[in-house]
């Protein structure tokens, strides 16, 4: 497998749909990625998202999201994660990408067992999620960080096919773990690790009367469900593992989309659109060949553009007005979304090291 660290054959890819390089010299600016000594800038959405977020990260080498809690910051690997995939989706930023990847190799271990609470035992939603990673990065998935992950991901699979840690049954399994679980499975590159008939039976037998799915996991599922991003993600889960169960998941989203054409969760009878709960809907229905056109124009209704702040431009709001910490964690998603890329299909194949920034 080649080095996601060497000089990249795609430096080609600089001149495709929607980038242009300039011929201004970049001046040495802390968190910006660029090819030698141009300025890359777009007209893409999902390109100008995934620069913005290559400016966003933190650390020393400036590898890393974090998440601050009572006036601490913390890493957050999940996140940082999500930002390799909107990347990667985006085609751009691979500088930023490669530096991340390894700094999820190097805390795989934390993230992947809750940072040492149960030694030798792993959440399969974090093992799923650094799978997609070294899946789309070409990484070693036999040893990232020093963990098999598709051994340890398999190897978390209950007597009933759900993906749960075996050493800490307390944290219970969820519709959303075991749908990132059969979609990262599906995409090793080997038969033998495709998810078996047990893993996808239980995520079938979580779907709720009405075709959507909760968060949570029920021993009798609900005859009505209101959970956008469970739906959206178990409809990636089955449409790849070729579920009949997916024409029903496809339809709760299609009639769950908002009459702003985003997507939300319902609280109290009222729908609120959000990006990534419209990302993660775009993703699924696009992948089940659904128009996406509402969901996108939502999302680029809520991307920072020309008239906003410079250094914003490219983010995309979580709803209302731009907040940093909102705003990143959205914009993961998002990007992922506008570049029109579901979990599965993600690949840095053909992608350009520089992060660029919106043209305007």
């Amino acid at each position: 497998m080649r080095s996601i660290f060497g000089v990249r054959r795609a430096r080609a890819a600089t001149a495709a749909v929607g980038v242009v390089i300039s011929a201004a010299a970049v001046v040495g600016v802390a968190g910006y990625d660029a090819v030698a000594s141009t300025t890359v800038t777009t007209t893409s959405p999902a390109k100008a998202a995934s620069g913005w977020l290559a400016r966003q990260l933190t650390g020393p080498n400036r590898d890393h999201y974090s998440v601050t809690f009572n006036g601490t910051q913390f890493p957050d690997a999940g996140e940082t994660a999500d930002g390799v995939l909107a990347m990667d989706a985006a085609k751009v930023s691979q500088t930023a990408a490669a530096r991340m990847t390894k700094w999820l190799k190097a805390n795989a271990k934390d993230y992947a067992t809750g940072s040492g609470f149960t030694p030798g035992t792993y959440y399969p939603g974090s093992l799923a999620k650094l799978l997609l990673v070294a899946e789309a990065q070409h990484a070693d998935v036999r040893s990232f960080g020093g963990i098999d992950l598709v051994k340890q991901l398999r190897g978390e699979e209950q007597s009933d096919g759900a993906y749960l840690n075996t050493g800490d049954k307390s944290f219970g399994s969820s519709p959303v773990a075991q749908s990132l679980a059969m979609i990262a499975l599906s995409h090793t590159g080997s038969m033998w690790d495709w998810p078996n008939a047990k893993a996808i039976g239980w995520l079938v037998g979580q779907q709720c009367a009405d075709g959507g799915f909760s968060s949570s996991t029920s021993s009798a599922p609900a005859k009505t469900c209101t959970d956008v991003d469970a739906t959206a993600y178990a409809v990636q889960a089955l449409i790849t593992v070729h579920s009949s169960a997916a024409a029903r998941a496809v339809h709760w989203l299609v009639t769950h989309r908002n009459s702003d054409g985003g997507y939300g969760l319902t609280t109290d009878g009222k729908a609120s659109s959000n990006a990534n709960s419209t990302a993660v809907a775009v993703q699924a229905l696009h992948q089940a060949t659904w128009s996406v056109t509402s969901g996108i124009s939502w999302l680029r209704k809520h991307q920072i553009g020309c008239s906003g702040a410079y250094s914003r431009r490219g983010a995309v709001r979580f709803a209302g007005a731009f907040n940093q910490a909102t705003a990143l964690r959205a914009t993961t998603q998002a990007g992922q979304a506008l570049a029109l890329r579901w979990l599965g299909s993600i690949t840095d194949n053909n992608a350009i090291d520089a992060a660029p920034r919106l043209k305007c």
